[in-house]
Parts: structure tokens; sequence; C-alpha cells
């Protein structure tokens, strides 16, 4: 298999949770060369931060970051540190708890896509341009979508659970399965992981917007996609169930999807990243 490092970002708020990330992480069925915390030097959502880092395992390093990238801190460094270097890189968020096959299985993909972006999650209905009413690009094969609703399983999982939780007072979400068949999307969610490679993005990349700043994914996925390395959704009945366990920050005030920058909302803030591609390099039109 192909070297890989693990790297990805935090904030303040939960440093004292990380262990449950960091664990899954150095317990990989194939180890990581390096696991890498990006740490900012300030924070602007949290500009009363003390600078105290967290305290990590060991096979954990933290690394220092000046610049103000927001949740893309989890791999902007990376692709900096590592440019010149033949390495895949496997980015991911701070309130996951991961698979232990998870690395193995998408390191065993990379051999049959060396030139996509491997993700877990897609984001598959980017809205078409500024006054038409449909798309004309789209990436084939498309990943099929397995969606919640639909997902007769996992409702009857759900359920279950449900059921436990009335007993117990205690409720574990099932895993879901969240792609019926591999495919290509207009971009991936991070925050299930993501394999990808530094030569993968132009320099274009580090160039944030303050716009664009609260929704990495939109603006890693659209330069990926425009230099040739679209993202590539792994999944399927075959496939064992990839998606990570949710710890309780990503649901909390924490999370920037639980946020508005700007008056805007997270929707509103990937719609205009998406406008931003489309009308500046013709891409997702």
């Amino acid at each position: 298999m192909s070297r890989y490092i693990i790297t990805l970002s935090s904030i303040p708020p939960r440093f004292d949770t990380l262990s449950e990330t960091l664990d899954s992480l150095l317990t990989q069925t194939v180890p990581a060369e390096r696991i890498i915390l990006y740490i900012n030097d300030s924070y602007l959502r949290f500009p009363d931060w003390d600078g105290t880092l967290p305290v990590v395992p060991d096979g954990v390093e933290i690394r220092r970051v000046a610049e103000h990238w927001g949740p893309a801190t989890k791999v902007l460094p990376a692709l900096r540190d590592f440019a010149d270097e033949d390495v895949d890189i496997l980015f991911c968020d701070d309130d996951q708890i991961y698979a232990p096959y998870l690395a193995e299985r998408m390191l065993n993909e990379r051999k049959r896509r060396p030139e996509d972006c491997i993700g877990i999650s897609p984001m598959d209905d980017y809205a078409p341009p500024e006054g038409e009413t449909r798309r004309t690009w789209d990436a084939r094969p498309r990943v099929l979508r397995l969606w919640k609703v639909t997902n007769v399983l996992h409702r009857l999982q759900l359920g279950l659970a449900n059921w436990r939780a009335r007993r117990t007072g205690v409720f574990h979400e099932p895993l879901r399965r969240h792609v019926m068949r591999s495919g290509y999307a207009d971009g991936f969610e991070g925050f299930m992981g993501v394999l990808v490679r530094p030569r993968f993005f132009p320099p274009e990349v580090f160039d944030l917007p303050d716009f664009a700043r609260p929704v990495d994914d939109v603006w890693l996925s659209g330069h990926a996609t425009r230099a040739g390395h679209p993202p590539w959704i792994l999944g399927g009945f075959s496939e064992p169930v990839l998606m990570p366990r949710s710890k309780p920050a990503h649901l909390d005030e924490t999370a920037l999807h639980r946020n508005d920058f700007d008056g805007r909302d997270r929707d509103d803030s990937n719609l205009e990243v998406v406008r931003y591609f489309q009308e500046t390099y013709g891409l997702w039109r």
C-alpha cells in the first residue's frame, strides 16, 4: 500500500474530548505513517483561548498554524507541508469516531482510482447556474446515494435503538449505509474522511476567501475537480459500513453547520461557493 498520513484540526472547546477520535485513528488496521493535529496560533471564533494545547496520546503530533483557514485547516497545512512528497493524506474531523478499517479500505480503492479524491459521503446536488433550470456538467458514473428516508434497514435499526433507549435511558444511533453504488459526486463531505494527494490541488486552494471559510468541503472539492481529480465516493452493499460514529460535539453549538456566518447559514454559504466556481472556472454548470 502507498504511504499515507492522517490529518485533522480542532478548536479549543473540543480539546478535552479528542481522545476517542485520536484513538480510533491510532488503531487503524493499516497504521498511518504520521497523525498530525493542526492547531491554530489563535482562533477568530474563540478570541479568549489562553493558548493551552490539548493533551494527545503518543503517536499524534501537534503542528501550529498561523493562517485562519477555518475547518480547511485539517488539510491545507498538510498540502503545503507535504507538497513535494508522494504520499496520500487522509483528512477527517475531530467530532467523529472512525471505523478501524477505514484507511485500509480507502487505500485499497486508491489502487483502482489513482487520480481521484476518495470520499465516503457525497455532495451530489449542487444547484444549476443562476437563471438555469438544470446542469449539463456531470462526471460519470454517478454515485447512487442511499437516502436516509428510504433506507429500510436503517429505519428498522433506528426503531430498535429507540426502543432500547426507552428501556435503558441511553440512545446509540445505529451506523447507516450512505451509498448504494460507488461513483462520482459533485463534492465530498470531509467529516467521514477523504483521501487525497497534495498534487491534486492547484495553488489557488490556499487563497480562501472569507465567504468560503465556513464551508471547506465545497471549496476543496471544487479545486480538486477543476485540476482533474474529482470526488469518487466509495460505497455499496458489498462494502462494510464506513460511516463513523458522531460524538455529541457534532450537533452542539460549536458545530459549524449549527452556526450562521455574516447572516448566511450552511446552505447559503455552500451555494455562494458553488456559484463562485461556476462563474470563475465554469465548473458544475
